[in-house]
């Protein structure tokens, strides 16, 4: 790869030499004032084909130097300016559109100086300097304000595309968070209250049996979430998301020591796959932070009702009581849950299923769009 750009650019200075000399070819012909316009066309080529977005600098400052000490007559020296002029802009998209901040705007501003400024190097000269001043501004300034103003629309649609790539990150990166917080923490947050609970109560050997076959089952779901989530990683742009059904809840609801009750799921009409997947999340979220914060709760309730007008609610209760030792952290579960819901057009409510008693009560509403 280094052999390669080291080729690449030895083509590229050898092909700017050619060509610089190739602009030099008519200087000798002509008289000698003619050599500082035919020097500054190559100079500014050179910067051109060589140099990055700050050559403008000196490109420019080249050119007003230029313009300043030209002497002699226009018509020779007439030759070159075309080629310096299409050259000045140029170097003055490529500043806009590509030097940071601020040097941007010093950088557009000189090449829009030094743009204008070229045609009155040759019309100060003629008979009538202020008539032929005047068109020449206002000649060059129509393609000076076209550079600069495709320097900015290319600058702003490069900062769209950097902004879109950075949300596209930032939006994997959340969907890879949300399924690990989903799925791996679901098991693994099982995987913990098996193993405080054996720690806590003494077991016979058929009862051990039955605790490390649900911990090696949670473990190889884990696993398995692990899994869809690298593939997630791995798979191709616009390929189809991670979705899950409610017809699967059973077999959620299946995997508790003891299982929570379900009701509902019979009597749903089809539902939009998005809406199903946001309310299994939503229960799989609620169920979860039972096993968390309500570990010791003796009945669990899944509820699921559908209305043509409101949509797809569903409801978890936990009778508590909640954890006598509180688990630090967390709390992120159920923002992104809202977030997701509130992107279906939904909402989320979490509060105390009674004000006065313990449990705790997670309810989703989603609309079915029926």
């Amino acid at each position: 790869m280094s052999t390669r750009r080291t080729a690449a650019s030895t083509r590229r200075v050898a092909a700017t030499a050619a060509a610089a000399l190739l602009l030099l070819v008519p200087a000798p012909f002509g008289p000698w004032p003619v050599w500082l316009p035919a020097l500054t066309a190559a100079a500014v080529l050179a910067l051109t084909a060589l140099g990055g977005p700050a050559a403008v600098c000196w490109a420019a400052g080249l050119s007003l130097a230029a313009d300043l000490g030209h002497v002699g007559e226009n018509g020779p020296a007439l030759l070159w300016m075309p080629v310096e002029y299409a050259l000045l802009l140029v170097l003055t998209v490529r500043a806009v559109r590509w030097l940071p901040g601020r040097r941007a705007w010093w950088g557009g501003a000189l090449g829009a100086l030094a743009g204008p400024a070229l045609p009155l190097r040759f019309a100060l000269r003629q008979p009538h300097p202020l008539d032929a001043s005047v068109a020449g501004l206002l000649i060059a300034a129509v393609p000076v304000a076209a550079a600069v103003g495709t320097g900015l629309y290319l600058r702003r649609q490069d900062e769209r595309r950097t902004r879109a790539v950075d949300d596209a990150r930032r939006a994997q990166r959340l969907a890879v968070a949300g399924d690990l917080h989903d799925y791996v923490a679901h098991e693994l947050t099982g995987i913990l209250l098996e193993v405080q609970a054996a720690r806590l109560g003494g077991h016979d050997e058929a009862e051990n049996a039955r605790l490390l076959a649900r911990l090696e089952a949670a473990g190889q779901r884990a696993l398995v979430s692990m899994d869809h989530t690298l593939d997630a990683l791995r798979a191709p742009d616009g390929a189809a998301p991670r979705r899950h059904a409610l017809a699967e809840l059973p077999a959620l609801l299946g995997h508790f020591p003891s299982p929570p009750t379900l009701h509902g799921l019979a009597g749903l009409p089809a539902l939009p796959p998005a809406v199903e997947d946001a309310a299994y999340r939503a229960v799989l979220e609620a169920l979860t932070n039972v096993r968390r914060h309500a570990p010791a709760a003796d009945r669990v309730t899944v509820t699921l009702a559908h209305d043509p007008g409101s949509g797809l609610t569903a409801t978890v209760t936990d009778g508590g009581p909640a954890h006598p030792h509180p688990r630090p952290g967390g709390g992120s579960g159920l923002d992104a849950l809202r977030t997701r819901l509130a992107a279906l057009g939904g909402e989320l409510a979490a509060g105390p299923l009674d004000p006065a008693g313990p449990g705790w009560r997670v309810e989703a509403r989603i609309p079915t769009g029926d």
